[in-house]
Formats: structure tokens, C-alpha cells, sequence
């Protein structure tokens, strides 16, 4: 890693005007080397759509193809023409939508969110940057533990809480490579770890 912050830390994850955004500012704020970024949601479209895509072909090849008649065939083409069309759909639709999602960047000295333009934009949803260092952020985690099916296995799940220090909560992150980082760099940078 470098002393200051580098557009590198962020390919693929931004527009280039954001990135130079989200670098300019952490550089600003004297916050040092870039250790990544993640979006703070999204993603399921695509899933459910190459599962209704999985649960469309067959049906539609198998009308298609056997000795049902015309009406049929046309239903067997109609699913089938569905079941390529919806996963096609879904990914645009994500490529899209995730350029409204804010994202959270990560540094040695704090984190940058970047909030997109929306219409809805206010005090629950601003627009821009918010631009802390860690010693203004209070870091909570949280521990959820499930019982799954009738065995009775227990599963834990990890999740880390990021809030204004005596203010609002910014983001929630789960038990992954960033969100473990972004626990150690917090703690490594100040951050309060008061109780809820």
C-alpha cells in the first residue's frame, strides 16, 4: 500500500468521476492508503433471475419439442424466449441500479461513503460524501445466532456496525475480507466501541 490514497484501490467499483471524488477527498482529509470498497447492497436480481431462467427452459424445450401441436410449441418458444430474455434483463437492470448504490471506500485514517443523486434525497437519504476519520466513528458488533431445521444446528452471524461517534447508523457489514478490515482499521484509527 502507498502513504496516500490511489484511484487503483477502486477499479471496478465506480464511475472514474467518483473515484477521483472519493481519492481527492480522502487525500483532503489526510487519510493515507486505500484498503478497498464495497457497494452497501444490491445484487439479488441477477440470481433470481438465472433461477426463474433455469425453471423456464425445460418446460419450454420440452413443449417445443414434443408432440403437443401448435399451441403448445408457440407456449414451449414463448418460455423459452422468456427463460434467455429474463437473465439479459436482470443484469442490465443490476448494471444500472448499481450506480445508485452508495458505496462504502475504506483508508487508513477514515472512510468516505458516496451517496448517488436520488430523488428522494434528505436527511434518510443524503446525496454526495460523508467524509469521517475513525476517530469521529463508533464501531458496534453484533453477533446473530438462528436455529436452522429441526436438528437444531445453531448458526452465528457476525455483523459489524459503523455509526456517527453520537450520531446515526452509516452502514452495517457482514462477516467478510472487508468487513474484517474494516474493524481493525477502525480500532486501529480511534474508534469509539461503546455499547450500542
Amino acid at each position: 500500500m502507498t502513504d496516500t490514497a490511489d484511484e487503483s484501490a477502486f477499479d471496478g467499483t465506480d464511475a472514474p468521476v467518483t473515484r477521483r471524488e472519493v481519492v481527492r477527498l480522502a487525500e483532503q482529509h489526510g487519510f493515507g492508503a486505500a484498503h478497498g470498497s464495497v457497494a452497501l447492497g444490491g445484487g439479488d436480481a441477477g440470481c433470481a433471475a438465472v433461477a426463474l431462467a433455469v425453471a423456464l427452459l425445460p418446460p419450454g424445450i420440452g413443449l417445443l419439442a414434443g408432440p403437443f401441436g401448435p399451441v403448445a410449441a408457440s407456449v414451449g418458444a414463448t418460455l423459452i424466449m422468456a427463460g434467455l430474455a429474463v437473465p439479459v434483463l436482470a443484469f442490465g437492470y443490476e448494471r444500472r441500479r448499481d450506480a445508485r448504490i452508495p458505496r462504502l471506500h475504506l483508508f487508513d485514517g477514515g472512510l468516505v461513503i458516496g451517496y448517488p443523486p436520488s430523488r428522494s434525497s434528505g436527511p434518510t437519504r443524503p446525496e454526495g460524501f460523508a467524509v469521517l476519520p475513525w476517530s469521529d466513528v463508533r464501531v458496534v458488533e453484533r453477533v446473530h445466532t438462528s436455529t436452522i431445521g429441526q436438528g437444531g444446528s445453531v448458526q452465528r452471524v457476525w455483523r459489524l456496525e459503523l455509526h456517527v461517534r453520537g450520531g446515526p447508523l452509516l452502514c452495517s457489514l457482514g462477516d467478510t475480507h472487508l468487513g474484517l478490515r474494516a474493524l481493525r482499521l477502525a480500532l486501529a484509527g480511534g474508534a469509539d466501541t461503546a455499547d450500542a
